[in-house]
């Protein structure tokens, strides 16, 4: 499996990706901005991240949040990345979700359609119109032996 980790050169702020998805994707989507809250704020539901979260319904919505992080390379102190999250639902729609079972599940999906462009059309927007650097990292079981292999081939 690989992992794409977005870091954003230019070290933008949680405005700034709200500036450009406002710009490329008009009034489209509903925009909800959240900003980083205490720890104390984060523990009783406040974002962990500065976050912007884009609506397309109760159902298709995708978080994009942005994270300052330390780095390991002097050269390089802290870097910023671009998290993208789809695994969200309005409150009560996630309520919903988690009490009617398997059957309601693919009756809530059938209603609201079980795929939307916004995923796509939200990370292609910021990827495009932003300096992003993409690293892909292997993860998984699958990695664990592959870097096996590449020692024995080193040893050898």
């Amino acid at each position: 499996m690989k992992i794409e980790l977005y870091k954003a050169v230019d070290h933008p702020t949680i405005e700034d990706v709200e500036k450009v998805l406002k710009e490329k994707l008009g009034d489209k989507y509903e925009y909800k901005l959240k900003k980083k809250a205490s720890l104390a704020g984060a523990m009783v539901g406040g974002a962990a991240q500065d976050q912007i979260t884009v609506i397309k319904n109760a159902y298709h919505r995708t978080v994009v949040g942005l994270q300052t992080t330390s780095s390991s390379s002097p050269s390089v102190p802290k870097y910023t990345t671009i998290n993208f999250s789809e695994a969200t639902l309005a409150g009560w729609l996630g309520f919903l979700n988690n009490q009617v079972g398997f059957i309601g599940r693919i009756v809530i999906r059938l209603i609201y359609g079980s795929d939307s462009e916004i995923y796509d059309e939200v990370r292609n927007t910021i990827k495009d119109n932003m300096n992003i650097e993409i690293e892909v990292h292997e993860a998984g079981l699958g990695a664990l032996f592959k870097k096996k292999k590449k020692e024995e081939t080193v040893e050898a």
